[in-house]
């Protein structure tokens, strides 16, 4: 297969399998005669996992030893392991993010509440403090 149809198969640039097959990650192409880079079918196979397994998030640093590790048959096992820990990782992140918009949505609620006879200024209620700022009014004049 042609690199621009192998390309356009996978969804990526024709650079980019040059980066794979520059970094290992794929065979280095036979050249067809007119030298267009031509891919057997068992290079089109190692970019489809690259492929996949960058789509997972996988840098090509994880990946590279990945496919090294892989000829040990443990591809699926270390797979299965890192995808696990990403999980955890994404899980963790999420519920941080949660808590921030939970804080984020109360104190929106509570700026909601400033009574209306407040002045424009007062954002005490989203501060979480206790409000002066009519009596600073009151005060001042």
């Amino acid at each position: 297969m042609l690199i621009g149809e192998l390309a356009a198969t996978l969804g990526v640039t024709p650079k980019t399998l040059r980066l794979y097959e520059q970094r290992a990650l794929i065979p280095a192409a036979a050249r067809a005669e007119n030298g267009y880079r031509f891919y057997d079918d068992d290079a089109v196979r190692r970019a489809r996992l690259v492929v996949g397994l960058r789509a997972m998030g996988l840098s090509i640093a994880v990946i590279g030893e990945m496919i090294r590790d892989g000829s040990r048959g443990e591809l699926r096992r270390e797979l299965a392991g890192l995808l696990s820990e990403r999980i955890r990782q994404l899980s963790e992140e999420i519920a941080i993010r949660q808590g921030h918009m939970d804080e984020l949505e109360a104190r929106y609620l509570a700026l909601l509440e400033t009574p209306r006879d407040a002045p424009g200024d007062c954002i005490c209620r989203a501060l979480n403090q206790d409000c002066r700022c009519n009596n600073d009014v009151r005060a001042a004049g």
